[in-house]
């Protein structure tokens, strides 16, 4: 498992960057310093060694730093007896325990525990890497969480450094050879530029050194149009809060997706071709076969393709049709707002309904209990009804119980519909008794 970037076996392109950073700079103070005039050498001199110092600086911290994952970290710790913070069991403890709440991890296979959901194995240092961006070949290192912030600035150093650099050497190379064709054409001196390569450490070989710098010219030239789009790349994905390995495999399900998508339409081509030739529709037969030619018919017939333009009419229909039932919705929203409507359903309206009737149905049925005592007192008086009223009393009473109690189960189910303020408020005739009853049930 590689910790970090100088470990061995170190890889070609790494030892190439710590060949390159020097001789950059041993070249422009050798071959640019001297020729520039004073006052322009040295402020470029300083400012070319203070990017490569930063350069230098941020590729030094990215090597160094381990992105391993932490729990992968605690977790070789405990094994190998080594203190991660503490001692060996806290460190195990701090994996299992230490976890932030909510925390989403899932399992890797190779390393054989629980990491954190973006962390990726890589293959080339043989582990875990917290929110892992890619590995770079150039550091020799992985590059995650805990070291992407060196990587991306080291990548803007570099960049400001060549960036200075190809603007010096380009000045230098071109004052140059204007005034060195001059000199030849016109004879003379020539010029300060070409008097300051002559005279390079009193070697006479202004030509040598002009074409040392177009050398390096050409070198800086190709570094900056690289590092522009890795640079220009990172700042995207930083803007975007991706990674690059989450930016790879979301371009490979968009290749994946246009390439069905393509298919698809030849599917598509290929039938309206063969529709078109039965029903003997050469122009659109035409059309299909000009705009399914590989490259030059897919851009220059695309307009007039006919399965492209009947996709775009659905397309437009469609959100034609979306928009009409945004716009009744809003409508009927509003008309509904401007006729009083309260926010309230049908549903909860009729319960209200139900309610209210409910009430009144146990208020008339309270009244016929309370006529129960003239039942009786009539039953006294009347000797001769005694039997009957006998068998009449106790069906009374048990109609009455039973509608008492299913107006009662009623009410608690509505009750559940509205706010103790809607109960008290709902209109009725004998107000203390229904209060009551509602309290009760």
């Amino acid at each position: 498992m590689r910790t970090n970037g100088f470990q061995k076996p170190l890889n070609p392109m790494q030892i190439g960057t710590w060949i390159l950073l020097p001789t950059l700079l041993i070249q422009f103070v050798l071959f640019a310093t001297p020729i520039l005039p004073l006052a322009a050498s040295i402020p470029c001199t300083i400012c070319v060694f203070i990017c490569g110092g930063f350069t230098a600086y941020f590729g030094y911290q990215c090597c160094k730093i381990d992105p391993i994952d932490h729990r992968l970290r605690c977790h070789l710790a405990h094994r190998n007896g080594e203190p991660e913070g503490g001692n060996g069991a806290e460190a195990g403890r701090s994996n299992d325990e230490g976890r932030v709440e909510g925390d989403v991890t899932k399992f890797c296979w190779v390393c054989g525990i629980d990491v954190h959901e973006s962390s990726m194995h890589c293959k080339f240092c043989n582990k875990c890497v917290e929110n892992f961006d890619h590995h770079c070949h150039w550091l020799n290192t992985c590059v995650g969480k805990a070291n992407y912030s060196y990587f991306f600035w080291a990548v803007g150093s570099t960049l400001s450094m060549v960036i200075v650099r190809g603007g010096v050497l380009a000045g230098l190379v071109i004052s140059f050879f204007i005034q060195y064709a001059q000199e030849m054409n016109v004879g003379g001196s020539g010029g300060s530029t070409l008097e300051r390569s002559n005279n390079w450490f009193g070697a006479d070989a202004g030509l040598a050194v002009a074409l040392v710098n177009a050398i390096f010219l050409a070198v800086d030239m190709v570094c900056t149009v690289l590092l522009v789009q890795l640079f220009s790349f990172h700042i995207r994905l930083r803007h975007e809060d991706i990674t690059t390995y989450t930016y790879i495999v979301r371009d490979g399900q968009r290749k994946r997706e246009t390439g069905r998508n393509k298919m698809e339409l030849e599917r598509r081509r290929i039938s309206a071709l063969q529709q078109a030739e039965r029903e003997g529709k050469f122009v659109k037969k035409w059309r299909l076969s000009a705009a399914g030619c590989p490259h030059v018919g897919e851009v220059i017939c695309r307009p007039c393709d006919p399965l492209r333009l009947e996709e775009k009419e659905g397309n437009h229909q469609m959100q034609q049709s979306c928009d009409e039932g945004m716009n009744n919705t809003e409508n009927g929203v509003h008309k509904a707002n401007g006729n009083g409507y309260d926010g309230s359903s049908d549903a909860e309206k009729g319960g209200r309904d139900d309610l209210q009737k409910s009430i009144d149905s146990i208020d008339d049925g309270e009244s016929e209990n309370d006529a129960i005592p003239c039942i009786n007192e009539a039953r006294d008086d009347n000797l001769e009804s005694d039997d009957q009223n006998c068998i009449e009393e106790p069906p009374l009473h048990a109609a009455i119980e039973r509608r008492k109690n299913q107006h009662q189960e009623e009410a608690e189910v509505h009750l559940s519909l509205f706010t103790s303020d809607e109960l008290k408020n709902a209109p009725h005739s004998n107000g203390e008794k229904k209060v009551e009853f509602l309290t009760t049930s």
